[in-house]
Order: C-alpha cells, then sequence, then structure tokens
C-alpha cells in the first residue's frame, strides 16, 4: 500500500530481497553503486578513448549465467553487459512486468560489477518486443529509476522525454534498420536526418544497417571517420555475414556475442575473441611483449596466466621472465618499442620507482610498485596487490567492514599493502603484530593516519578475536593462539607455499573462512592484466592456468 508513496518521493529503486545469489553482501555493494551512482561520484562509465566493447545477453532468464560463474565466462572482454529486456520470458508475462524484469535487472546486478545496457528492442527494428508504446517507455523509465548505466532508446517521438528524464543514465539513441535498404552509409539523406534526431535525444548515437555488399563496411567506415569523436560517439555498423568487418572497426562499445551463449542477438555478431584475432591480423592491434621482473621467479604461474588470457581474448601479447636482482638492468626492456607492461616481484618493488614517470596514488601511499604500464609514451607504476586482497576479502565477507577489526601479521614490504587494502574497504579497526615490535612501529606510525584505530602489538594471545587476519610474512613456524579464531572469520595468507600455512591450518580448524594466497596472485593478476589490456579478463582460464601450474609443480 506505501509502496506508490515510496515511488512518488524518490528517484532510484533498488530491490532487496534475500533470495538473490549472494544475498546480504551483495545487497549491501549494490547499495553502495547506487548511491554513488545516483550522486555521480562514480556513474560507471566506459571508458571510449580505447576500443570497447558490449556483451549482448539472450536467454529468457538471467539465472541462466549464474550457474558455475557462467557470467564471468560470457562477460570476459567486454566493457559492459546488454540486457535484452525484449529477449526475457518476464516481457510477456501480463501480471506485474515491471517486477519481474527488476528481479532480471537485480540478478545481473549481482552477478556483475560491469556497467548494464539496457535494452528493449522493437519487432520493427529487428527485436522481440510486440507490446504498446506506452508499455515500452514505462520499462525504459524504469530501467532508469534501477540505475542502469546506459539506456537504449530508440529515435522516435517518445525519445526526447526519455532524454530529459534520464538523470545519470545516458541515452543510447538507436536506429536499426534490418534490410539495408534505409540506412544508407554515403549519400543518404535519411541517415543524415536519423543522426541529427539522434544527437537531439542520446548522449551516445547507435547507427545500425545490414550489409548487402562487402563494400558497405568501408562505407560505414567513412561515416565513422566522419562523425565520431570522443565528445560525440557514434557506435555504426553492418548486420550479417558480410558486414562483420565493421564490427571489426567499430571504434566504441561494439555489441557482441560468446560462444557460450545459445544464440546471437543480431545476424553476423562476432565475438571479442574474433575481433581481436582479426584486428591484430590487419595491422591494427600490434603485439605487445610483458614480463615478470625479479628474481627467484623461474616457478612463477604469472606466465602460464597471462598468455593464458591473451590467447582467450585473441591477443598476439606474449608474457615472459625477465629475471634480474638489479633494477636498472630493467632500462632496455622498459623503452623497447614492443614493451606492454610488466609485473614487479621482489627484490625490486620499490628500487623500480626511480625507472618511472608517474606513481598512482595506491602505489605512491603503499611505496611499492608491482606493476608497470606504459601510457602516452610514459611509465606509469601501480600495485594490484592491495586490490587482490581486497578482491579476495570481499567475496569471503563476513562482518560489515565498517564494523570489523583486523589483524595484521607482519611489516615487511606486503604488509604495507595490506594496510592499504583494509583502508580501502573501509576497516577503521586494525593490529598490527611482528617479532620484531620496531618495525611494527614504524608501520603504525606511517599509516596511522588512514585508520580508526591502528596499534602493533606484541603479543598474540593477549588479542581478542578480530573479524579479518591477513597473513603478510612466509610460511613460518609461528604458532597462532586458539584465542584468535573465538569468533566466526576469514584468515588470508599471502604465502602461497605452501598452500596450507601454519595461519590458514589454524583458521580452518576453527571453522574460519580461509583465503590461500594463490587465490590473491590471481586476483591481482586479473587486475594488472586489465590494466595493461583494457579488457575484461578471462577469470576462469586465469585461475585454472594457474592451478594447472601450481598443482604440477606441488
Amino acid at each position: 500500500r506505501r509502496k506508490p508513496l515510496y515511488k512518488e518521493a524518490s528517484n532510484y529503486e533498488i530491490l532487496v530481497d534475500k533470495r538473490l545469489p549472494g544475498a546480504w553482501p551483495k545487497i549491501e555493494q549494490e547499495f553502495v553503486r547506487l548511491v554513488s551512482f545516483a550522486s555521480g561520484r562514480d556513474c560507471n562509465r566506459v571508458d571510449l578513448a580505447h576500443s570497447s566493447y558490449f556483451v549482448s545477453l539472450t536467454a529468457k532468464d538471467v539465472g541462466e549465467y549464474l550457474e558455475d560463474d557462467r557470467l564471468a565466462a560470457v562477460t570476459a572482454g567486454a566493457h559492459a553487459v546488454e540486457l535484452r529486456a525484449d529477449l526475457l520470458a518476464a516481457i510477456d508475462d501480463e501480471d506485474d512486468v515491471l517486477a519481474k524484469l527488476q528481479w532480471q535487472f537485480a540478478m545481473l546486478r549481482h552477478a556483475t560489477s560491469l556497467p548494464v545496457v539496457f535494452t528493449v528492442r522493437t519487432v520493427a527494428q529487428g527485436g522481440a518486443f510486440r507490446g504498446s508504446d506506452d508499455q515500452r517507455l514505462s520499462i525504459l523509465h524504469a530501467a532508469i529509476r534501477w540505475g542502469a548505466e546506459y539506456v537504449d532508446v530508440e529515435v522516435d517521438t517518445h525519445a526526447a522525454a526519455l532524454y530529459a528524464a534520464r538523470r545519470n543514465s545516458l541515452i543510447i539513441a538507436s536506429h536499426h534498420d534490418p534490410t539495408g535498404k534505409q540506412l544508407r552509409w554515403s549519400q543518404c539523406e535519411f541517415t543524415t536526418e536519423i543522426l541529427h534526431r539522434a544527437r537531439a535525444c542520446g548522449d551516445i548515437v547507435k547507427l545500425i544497417s545490414f550489409a548487402n555488399q562487402w563494400s558497405d563496411n568501408m562505407d560505414c567506415l567513412e561515416f565513422v571517420k566522419r562523425h565520431h569523436s570522443l565528445k560525440t560517439p557514434l557506435i555504426a555498423l553492418n548486420m550479417g555475414y558480410e558486414g562483420q568487418m565493421s564490427r571489426v572497426l567499430c571504434p566504441v562499445l561494439t555489441p557482441v556475442t560468446h560462444p557460450l551463449l545459445a544464440a546471437k542477438a543480431a545476424p553476423g555478431q562476432i565475438s571479442v575473441q574474433q575481433i581481436n584475432v582479426a584486428r591484430a591480423t590487419a595491422g591494427l592491434l600490434p603485439a605487445r611483449k610483458m614480463a615478470l621482473c625479479g628474481t627467484p621467479i623461474q616457478h612463477s604461474p604469472s606466465p602460464a596466466m597471462h598468455n593464458a588470457a591473451f590467447s582467450a581474448l585473441g591477443l598476439p601479447h606474449v608474457y615472459g621472465l625477465f629475471e634480474t636482482a638489479e633494477a636498472s638492468s630493467l632500462t632496455d626492456l622498459f623503452a623497447a618499442p614492443e614493451f606492454g607492461g610488466a609485473s614487479i616481484t621482489i627484490p625490486l618493488k620499490q628500487s623500480v620507482i626511480p625507472l618511472l614517470d608517474q606513481l598512482t596514488p595506491a602505489a605512491r601511499r603503499i611505496g611499492a610498485v608491482n606493476t608497470v604500464i606504459p601510457v602516452g609514451g610514459k611509465l606509469l607504476g601501480d600495485n594490484t596487490d592491495y586490490l587482490g586482497i581486497v578482491g579476495c576479502l570481499r567475496r569471503s565477507q563476513v562482518t560489515a567492514f565498517p564494523k570489523a577489526t583486523a589483524l595484521v601479521v607482519g611489516a615487511g614490504g606486503t604488509s604495507r599493502a595490506a594496510l592499504y587494502a583494509l583502508y580501502a574497504l573501509g576497516i577503521g579497526s586494525v593490529i598490527v603484530y611482528n617479532r620484531t615490535a620496531q618495525r611494527a612501529d614504524e608501520l603504525v606510525v606511517e599509516f596511522s593516519e588512514l585508520f580508526t584505530s591502528l596499534v602493533a602489538v606484541s603479543d598474540l594471545a593477549a588479542l581478542e578475536s578480530p573479524d579479518y587476519i591477513v597473513g603478510t610474512i612466509p610460511a613460518s613456524d609461528l604458532v597462532y593462539p586458539d584465542s584468535l579464531f573465538a569468533k566466526v572469520g576469514v584468515a588470508l595468507d599471502m604465502a602461497y607455499k605452501p598452500r596450507w600455512t601454519p595461519l590458514l591450518e589454524s583458521a580452518q580448524r576453527h571453522g574460519w573462512s580461509v583465503v590461500p594466497g594463490v587465490d590473491v596472485l590471481i586476483e591481482q593478476g586479473i587486475h594488472q592484466l586489465e590494466k595493461w589490456t583494457h579488457l575484461t579478463a578471462p577469470t576462469k582460464i586465469m585461475a585454472d592456468a594457474v592451478y594447472t601450474k601450481y598443482n604440477a609443480d606441488n
């Protein structure tokens, strides 16, 4: 009874239902995302300065993608995910269509952090929606209320009203010609008119034709050259088998499919892998060389992990090893024209810094670099170790981070990344333990401003049980007292040899959730790959490659 009043008094809406995948931790994350989106603090938009893609989901129920983490595999390489509402079974239900579509939207939100492109494509433009204009408009307005980052709106008499009501959503003003006879790329008054109308009612214009001959792709390319820019983004391509090259050449937000999808959303749609292979063959995607730098590194699983990802994404890049204990020997590697990035490990995480032009705020605060990224002729130093910790703890969350207490074991270089990770998660109360008390005290002084409470202790047995423990020391004979595990928590150990460290063994024995160091290695590597390639990582493929190598060596 109160719901209409709530809706009238609000601009945005979130579905809270404990049946949703991930339940309360995911609901909390989605609420934070929606507030950030609504306030404009973080609108979660695709960087259009690079080639970008969105994968078009075609199942009748989003739930089909939630089994076996299938959605993560389907979205590999993509920068956004398109929810084709017109293809969902819920759209044909006469009873409370909006509520059922919101459930589908919420399931997708809980399964991916990628921006959502919300689309209701009509039959006339190659889609499946047969309802009335009023019903379509109510669905599109609802998508704006739910916080869809992008809303696809067909260019018609209603588009201007949706554009005016978009808030922080971006409108993709679209027109699709499934025949290729009306929307032509060369000297066509209709296309020019549609372009101008779309510019007036959209933040991004999407014009889709059909290739009746291969030369239509070159006409499309010339049209894009004339009308696309970062200020006036244009998605323009041809459907059909003969139009596939226009998808390869499309500059931004190219709609793509994936082999795991049962059907394509449009004829001629191809995958990110196929596009990258074609671009590399055409000389549009130069091969780059990445490397792990440090010592000892001969048994590292990083080459297996990154090369598996490059193959899955259709990239021509190669990741190798560059063993050295001297940062000065990296100069020629970094200066090579084919240099595409580097992973930095011990003993170079600090000594590499003078070779770099810039540091990210995280790397500067941590005081260590584990990732080098070439950007516009300069070298950027970053740190993904802390992102690995953040990602793993978020997945294993048992206590709301702002209310939690964490213990960091160790005071070396890795502990600095651990502290920054806890700060990034919003944990305000942190304890540091190190056998050499002076190093722990120094760390507390340096990082105290980031926390409500940051203290060093010399006796683990005197501590109350924390919610999270992060181990940052090599596997050792350190004894963890039973009192540390008096309540349910999560233990993460950065050491990954052996797999079961004393910390993880003690934690599991007391019923805690445990995160082995190899999981953090994978998570930080995922962030490295995405920073180098500007593509969403194929997470399962990378994890499988690491564990295959890891299990073979152990």
